[in-house]
Parts: structure tokens; sequence; C-alpha cells
């Protein structure tokens, strides 16, 4: 790289390195017009790869006076060996023993691909460094050089890494890698379902999701955004239940600089990212009280403020909210916005339970299957004609989730590639698909809340000979909930002769 027997007006270049202080340059060619800056850009980590050591040192100790965090490597295998995630640069000089300066850059590619990376080749070595940019180079560099002009590009590709990195963040975000639907429609209920979601998907209006956990909400949001006008834009979800209370507000509209402690630099919003795409609000029953009325003004006029800016923003995007709550009991019991309510529910999907859709595990259970032997690197699994028969017939209270997690076990002690009813793990006591009736000595202890309360409305009925108004008055719900919580539940009328 640098090497300290080459001179520059009769001074050692590594000597000019080390007593170097930054000027503005301009008007240079291949250097920026604007001021060097001082510090680096949150302490921007520097693999610096060279078989010289004063001339390595040197660079280290050169950028470190700007605030770059720096890491030595010797020879090519080196620089293999201590190239990490964190490292967003890599100086690799292109004549290095053991590995080349070249083969590193390939290996960069492979495993760090958005690692920038800056080659430094000798006179007789352009066309090497040439090679070097078509393989995704993004600067080269030749001996000697001014350390200024090494800053400049070094600057630059600091920049490359932090928009490479807001990247990857907004893409998680977004979450753009959308797997492929597991959501099979061989059942009535299902197949149903399907339609109103095409029918939904032509239009703009929001959507409100319905549903037991791990019934495939969110998979029926990215249907609707897929299959609609806005499938070219975003689709930017938030879960209201993940997040911290307090940072909910930011994260669905943004912060400006200084708003609070760490807020370092202004940053937009999920519902600013959603712009002309969709902003899915996943469980949007646990979105604090506090935080409803900014959400209702939101979905009413598609305005908003920043945390701690007055600036008012306008954005394009369409709403779907989803949640496993029961709103409409929680607006009577004052712990969800009625007028949110309303604003949320203009076109209402309710996804039924997996025990209420039986006909599609067949088609569920082989993609389950074929993604687990994907990710396992196994061979193509397959369940028994007992194991399916036993699934068919579980209750299912986790639903998807639960049913991938029982298939997930099984493939892991199962004989060969074939799934027998042996190897299936089910938390559920009730596999055999008949709800319990409880009587005066049944106990609750061990059972999920959703089986107790599917229990409650299940005697309830029983005792009402089936009067579903006199049931709800019984249970202190409207009537309006006892038909969702029953629909929710899998309980039919008419299964149960009334």
């Amino acid at each position: 790289m640098l090497r300290a027997l080459q001179t520059q007006g009769g001074v050692s270049m590594a000597n000019a390195v080390l007593d170097f202080e930054p000027v503005q340059r301009t008007g240079r060619r291949g250097l920026s017009d604007e001021p060097i800056p001082q510090r680096a850009p949150d302490q921007v980590r520097v693999l610096v790869a060279d078989d010289d050591p004063l001339a390595r040192h040197s660079v280290c100790h050169y950028l470190e006076r700007f605030g770059y965090q720096t890491v030595e490597a010797a020879d090519g295998r080196q620089a293999m060996q201590r190239m990490s995630d964190d490292i967003a640069i890599a100086l690799l000089d292109l004549d290095m023993p053991k590995i080349s300066g070249l083969k590193c850059l390939q290996f960069l590619r492979e495993k760090f691909p958005e690692t920038q990376a800056i080659v430094i080749s000798g006179a007789g070595q352009i066309h090497d460094a040439v090679a070097a940019m078509k393989q995704g180079a993004i600067e080269y560099i030749t001996k000697p050089f001014d350390p200024e002009q090494l800053l400049v590009h070094v600057v630059q590709a600091a920049r490359n890494a932090r928009v490479l990195w807001e990247n990857r963040s907004l893409r998680a975000a977004l979450g753009q890698s959308i797997p492929a639907s597991e959501f099979s429609a061989r059942s009535v209920a299902s197949r149903r379902l399907v339609n109103q979601v095409a029918r939904i998907a032509e239009r703009d209006s929001t959507v409100l999701i319905t549903g037991e956990s791990g019934t495939g909400k969110t998979t029926i949001a990215r249907m609707i955004h897929r299959h609609g006008p806005r499938s070219e834009h975003p689709f930017v979800a938030v879960n209201c239940a993940s997040l911290p209370r307090d940072l909910i507000e930011s994260e669905l509209f943004g912060h400006a600089k200084g708003a609070f402690t760490g807020a370092v630099g202004e940053r937009p919003g999920r519902a600013e990212i959603a712009d002309g795409g969709t902003l899915f609000l996943d469980e949007i029953g646990d979105l604090p009280l506090e935080l409803q009325p900014k959400l209702l003004t939101f979905l009413q006029d598609r305005t908003l403020q920043r945390v701690g800016s007055n600036e008012v923003k306008s954005v394009d995007v369409r709403v779907i909210a989803a949640t496993h709550q029961d709103l409409a009991d929680m607006c009577s019991q004052k712990r969800f916005r009625q007028d949110l309510f309303y604003r949320l529910n203009v076109l209402n999907l309710d996804v039924p339970p997996l025990r209420a859709r039986r006909e599609d595990m067949v088609d569920l259970a082989d993609r389950v299957l074929q993604r687990i032997a994907g990710h396992h690197g196994n061979s193509r699994l397959q369940l028994d004609a007992a194991a399916l028969e036993r699934l068919q017939l579980h209750s299912w209270p986790g639903n998807i989730r639960e049913f991938e997690n029982v298939l997930e076990r099984a493939s892991a002690f199962c004989e060969g590639h074939l799934i027998r009813s042996e190897d299936l793990q089910m938390s559920d006591p009730h596999v055999g698909g008949q709800r319990p009736r409880a009587t005066s000595n049944l106990s609750l202890a061990g059972r999920t809340l959703a089986e107790i309360e599917a229990i409650a409305i299940l005697e309830t009925l029983a005792a009402c000979d089936g009067n579903k108004a006199r049931s709800a008055r019984e249970l202190g719900i409207s009537e309006k909930s006892i038909y969702n919580k029953m629909r929710r539940h899998g309980i039919s009328a008419g299964e149960m002769g009334w």
C-alpha cells in the first residue's frame, strides 16, 4: 500500500501520513468539492489489509485521527479471517502474500456484499485494479498516493455504507420479503374468505381483520396489498403489541432531532415510509388509549406530525388493521375509542380458526413440511394416514402457529422421512375434537383462557336451550359479541342441536 521508501518531495509517504493536517481542497480531479469532515460518522470501522507493517500502521493512525475505527490485517488470509458484519469499509492491497487482494475482494462480495471495498494498486497493476472494479470495488488508488485523496474515498465509502445500512433497515421495516402464502382454501369458510379478499383488494378502503391468534391475519393483509392497486409500493407493518409503550408514537409517526434522549437526528415513522402503499397495524387492540386520538386524526385526513415537530405532513396510504380482541367489547369497557373503532371497521374480514377449516389441513401440512425440509436440507417429509387423521381431529387452540410447531417437533423426532401419529405431540388434551362440556367437578387448571371461554359459552348456551340473546345476558356481553365468540371458537348451533 504505502511504502516507507517511496518519497514525495523528499518526505517519506509514511511520515507524510503521520504528519498530515487536514485542509480543505477543491477543484482537484478525483477530489470532492466539499471540505473533508473532521470526524467519521457513527464510528465507522475500516479494515486495512497490507503486508507492509509501517504503511498499514500509518494509514490506521491517520484514519483514527478522523474518528474511524480500524482493524489491521497483515495478509489476505488474515483479512478474510478478520472480516465481520460491522466492518463498513475494506482497504485492500492487491499485492499481498498467501491470498491476493483480488481473492479477498471475491470473498467480500460473496460473504459481505454491503462492505465497501477500495483497492490499492501499484503502477503495474492497473489491469488488476480495473478487474477489481468490475468485481465490485468502489474505487482504486495507485501508489504513491496523497493521504487526503485516500480520505476522500473513505468518506464517500462511509456514505455508501450508511445508505446501504438504512436501505437494509427499511427493507426489514417494509417487510418486503414476503413468504409464499400458506392460506389453503379447500374448505367452504376459506373459499368464502379468499373471495372476500379478492373483492376488498380492489378497493382502497380501510380494512379491519379479526380472528384468533395464529389464524393468518398477517397473511391475509399481505394478500390484500399484493392483489390491490398499491402492490408496487411498500407494505409496512407495525405490531402495536411488541413495541414499548413510550416508543409507539415515534415508531408510527417519526420524530424530530432532539425530541427526546437518543433522538440524534430526524427519523421518518412507519406511516411516512408507507406513503403510496399499505400501513398494516397489527394487534391494534393493544394501542395505548392515549395514542388513539392521534391515530384517529391520521385516519380522518391522512396527516401526521413527527414527535417534537410542528410540521404537518400528508401521506397517501391504505390502512389495514388486525386484532384477536373483541374491539366492540373493549369499546363498551372504555378500553378502546368507539370513534376509532368505526373508522377502522369500514370493511371487516373475520379469519376463521383452523378447526373450522379442517379440509385445508392436507394442503397446509404439505406446504409446512416442504418448508421444514427445505430449511434443514432434508428429503421430502410425509405424514402417514394415522398422523393426518390425528391432525384433523385436533382442536388447534393455537391455530396455524401451533400447527407449524407440532410439525416442526415431529420432523425432528420421526424415523426417516415419515411422520407417524406417535411422533405428534399435542398440547391440547381434547384431541378427539369433542369440545368439553363442563361438569360440576370439571377442573379448569391447565386449560388455556380460550378453552375456558369456550366452555363458559357452551355451558351457558346449553343452560339457555341455545337462546343466544339470553346467553349473552347471562355472560354479561352483547348479543353481537356472543356470535363473534361462537364463530371464533368454531361453535355451531347446528352441530349442538340448538
